[in-house]
């Protein structure tokens, strides 16, 4: 009768085939690969994004005071209100993606833990910090969205005192990958909000960017030409000594100048895009990958790296990033 009910058990949870733990650690270690490089463009957009408020103050109070008849009415103007709003929203939810992320690296790096060394309740705490983070970002983007359970790890075999050690071992890879899966599936769901927010305002951001140029140089307090300088050296040649003199004076000179600033500021959206669509697929190829560990014990793992490959060249190095 013993014999039976094991047999049972093994048909109901497949518990008695091999565990898979290679194909887990290699899930594990590209799936937390993945999570580290979407983390890191997290610090660089924030930090661009954080200090949109401060150029655009700067740029308000310099063209509004300049039109002054007398400059000592010049008061500080301020970001609107509807704008600081959408703006904050966005940083807030981009921070909380940072910690989602983090959370998913770990909640990885535990999953490989409990394949190569069956740490049994290595993945408890990471999942649950996982499940809350990653419900608070969704909540931020779109009120109500965070619905992930954090419900213990392995209530499945919670009786099943008698299977094997490694029958359990393999249960609780196998529902350790599902809780991540969730996770990964309302995370690149939150994305693709943030994604539309960010859009919205992007246009704006790189307009801004190319004013405040223009309003340091009014006042003043910059010189045009070293913003030609890296073009000048990619290109292979030298600025000519009388090359701010041309720009002051040369309107045709200038308004190319203009144009080459708005067209760097539109390259990092575009960059930014980029990096947006290269996350979402590496998430989507993730959500895959966890389908096919829980129901065939295996993963394609070469078409995720390959997804990893693709942030990896538009992600900057950490010391880039921290620029």
């Amino acid at each position: 009768m013993d014999r039976v009910l094991i047999i049972g058990l093994c048909a109901a949870l497949g518990a008695c085939a091999a565990v898979p733990r290679t194909q887990a650690v290699q899930l594990a270690q590209s799936g937390a690969t993945a999570s580290d490089l979407a983390a890191q463009e997290v610090r660089d957009l924030s930090g661009r994004l954080d200090r949109q408020e401060e150029l655009m103050a700067f740029t308000t109070t310099w063209e509004t005071c300049v039109e002054l008849p007398d400059p000592t009415q010049c008061e500080p103007m301020e970001q609107s209100d509807a704008n600081a709003q959408e703006v904050g929203k966005l940083i807030r939810a981009i921070n909380l993606r940072a910690e989602a992320l983090t959370a998913l690296a770990d909640a990885y790096r535990a999953l490989g833990q409990e394949a190569q060394y069956n740490a049994e309740g290595a993945m408890e705490t990471v999942v649950g910090r996982l499940t809350r983070s990653v419900n608070a970002y969704a909540d931020v983007i779109d009120p109500g969205a965070g619905t992930l359970v954090n419900a213990p790890l392995g209530q499945g075999i919670s009786m099943g005192a008698g299977l094997l050690a490694r029958d359990r071992q393999r249960t609780r890879l196998r529902d350790g990958s599902a809780r991540i899966r969730a996770a990964v599936v309302l995370l690149r769901t939150s994305l693709g909000a943030e994604v539309r927010l960010f859009d919205a305002l992007s246009g704006s951001f790189a307009e801004q960017e190319g004013a405040t140029i223009e309003a340091l140089y009014a006042a003043g307090l910059i010189s045009r030409s070293p913003l030609l300088a890296q073009m000048a050296t990619d290109l292979g040649v030298t600025m000519a000594p009388e090359a701010e003199q041309v720009l002051a004076t040369d309107l045709r000179a200038r308004g190319a100048l203009q144009a080459y600033v708005r067209g760097q500021a539109n390259d990092r959206v575009r960059l930014q895009a980029a990096r947006y669509d290269a996350i979402l697929n590496a998430l989507a190829k993730l959500e895959a990958a966890h389908a096919d560990f829980e129901t065939v014990g295996g993963a394609d793992i070469a078409d995720l790296n390959r997804a990893i490959g693709e942030i990896t060249a538009l992600i900057p190095a950490t010391k880039e990033a921290g620029q």
